[in-house]
């Protein structure tokens, strides 16, 4: 998100002419299910948790302006060409092989000092690699028809500092310096989506636990040379 901010064009180039040329090569060859990732970014700043798909969506920065047009442009060749599409709207995707990028990673990998955003005092509703396939697997053998929305998210936001304590609590970061900064621009303060169509239609209900997830990210971590 921080990135589309000094690199739009890029989002432009991929998320908006990439995506097009999926949906017209998915039209020409008659594919059964198109699934394709959409992104928690759509809502944009909030006050009412948890948020739904049909929730009215607002982004905040022009990677989620991207993923939202991608929706629209979904749901009209769905409509008009009768084509059965399913948009995943991921909330925050951590756990092994993550992007080196994102938050967790970056702080595992930080060595002498870590930009922390916001102090620290914003929420995520983290969801674990892997549930996400797993729930990717269940989409792909299920039955829905037309166009649909899912949140891909574990309905349980927690705030960044605690995250830090119990990363903290499994791998020694005591001389790792902390830049408490202020809210980027492009950020929102929380992310908590609701579920619960998810687990209606696919029936998912076993979503990992945020310290178990941690742990076993942590463990990753520390044997595998990246």
């Amino acid at each position: 998100m921080r990135y589309s901010i000094k690199n739009p064009k890029k989002y432009l180039d991929s998320n908006i002419n990439g995506f097009f040329n999926i949906l017209e090569l998915s039209k020409k060859y008659k594919i059964k299910k198109l699934i394709f990732a959409s992104s928690s970014s759509v809502y944009g700043e909030n006050i009412k948790f948890p948020l739904k798909e049909n929730n009215q969506i607002n982004p905040k920065n022009f990677y989620g302006l991207t993923k939202k047009n991608n929706e629209e442009m979904a749901k009209i060749y769905s409509n008009l060409y009768n084509m059965n599409i399913c948009g995943l709207r991921f909330f925050t995707v951590y756990g092994e092989w993550g992007r080196p990028d994102m938050f967790m990673m970056k702080y595992l990998h930080s060595k002498k000092s870590f930009d922390l955003y916001n102090k620290g005092e914003h929420y995520r509703d983290f969801t674990y690699i892997k549930d996400v396939i797993e729930i990717i697997l269940k989409i792909i053998k299920s039955s829905q028809k037309g166009f649909q929305l899912f949140n891909i998210c574990s309905n349980d936001p927690i705030k960044i500092t605690k995250v830090i304590k119990i990363i903290n609590k499994h791998i020694n970061k005591s001389k790792l310096r902390i830049n408490r900064l202020g809210l980027q621009k492009a950020d929102v303060i929380k992310t908590h989506g609701d579920n619960s169509k998810l687990i209606k239609e696919i029936k998912f209900k076993k979503f990992t636990a945020l310290n178990i997830g941690l742990k076993n990210l942590i463990e990753w971590y520390k044997n595998t040379k990246i």
